[in-house]
């Protein structure tokens, strides 16, 4: 008998915006308003939590930042602060930068991405680092991508699929020069291709048919004609 998969709950902070919360929430104030928590009053840190119970319990931890927030963290230099006492909590620590396109395309004198341009390039070097030395770093290019990345963490979650990441191994065909230079011949394609370089030993022998095979091979009475012109034509 194959046990029930462990009941998995999420929880969002209370400083969240509330499409999270409705979207991500277990919990309800009513039928559609996701209920909001105190996550380190919960004895937890970040903005998401997904909390799985089982034989032992293990928890994902999310801190959320828009590309303004992460930014502003950075140079503030709380972002790794904010990171390590997250992992110190949850058993997976995740950083989501969620970039905001309405801004990288604002004139505004305050647009980030133009006030702090010269900055960018060390955040994405830092942020490379983070995903090397302490946790996973998601990209979103923006909120509802960085909503469905994260639904779709809790679906691998709930259905045992986390960490499950399999490797599918595709046949690679490489191309054969000779059916290749024989679909140059009028009225071949692939298929009659790999019947005439089945039935001929070389190009020669094709030129000859001395067997007259040619024919068969092709199996329409213009299309071997217009083939066998093809072939026994006289170039000039």
């Amino acid at each position: 008998m194959v046990a029930p998969s462990a009941a998995v709950e999420v929880f969002v902070d209370i400083y969240e915006p509330d499409k999270w919360a409705d979207a991500l929430a277990t919990s309800f104030t009513d039928e559609t308003k996701g209920m909001k928590h105190n996550l380190k009053g919960m004895g937890y840190e970040g903005d998401i939590l997904i909390r799985k119970q089982g034989e032992e319990e293990v928890t994902w931890g999310i801190e959320r930042k828009t590309f303004t927030d992460a930014l502003n963290s950075w140079m503030g230099k709380r972002l790794i602060r904010q990171l390590v006492d997250l992992s110190e909590k949850v058993t997976h620590p995740i950083l989501i930068v969620i970039e905001e396109p309405e801004k990288r395309l604002s004139s505004s004198q305050n647009n980030p991405y133009r006030k702090f341009a010269k900055h960018i390039p060390n955040l994405e070097s830092h942020l490379n680092r983070i995903s090397l030395e302490i946790c996973p770093v998601i990209r979103a290019k923006d909120e509802p991508t960085a909503l469905k990345e994260v639904s779709k963490l809790i679906e691998r979650i709930e259905n045992d699929n986390y960490s499950t990441i399999r490797l599918h191994h595709h046949k690679i065909s490489n191309p054969d020069p000779i059916i290749e230079f024989l679909q140059s011949i009028p009225r071949v394609g692939v298929q009659r291709a790999k019947k005439i370089r089945k039935a001929f030993t070389s190009f020669q022998n094709l030129l000859g048919d001395p067997d007259n095979k040619l024919k068969d091979v092709v199996g329409g009475k213009q299309d071997y004609e217009i083939i066998r012109n093809f072939l026994d034509e006289t170039w000039k």
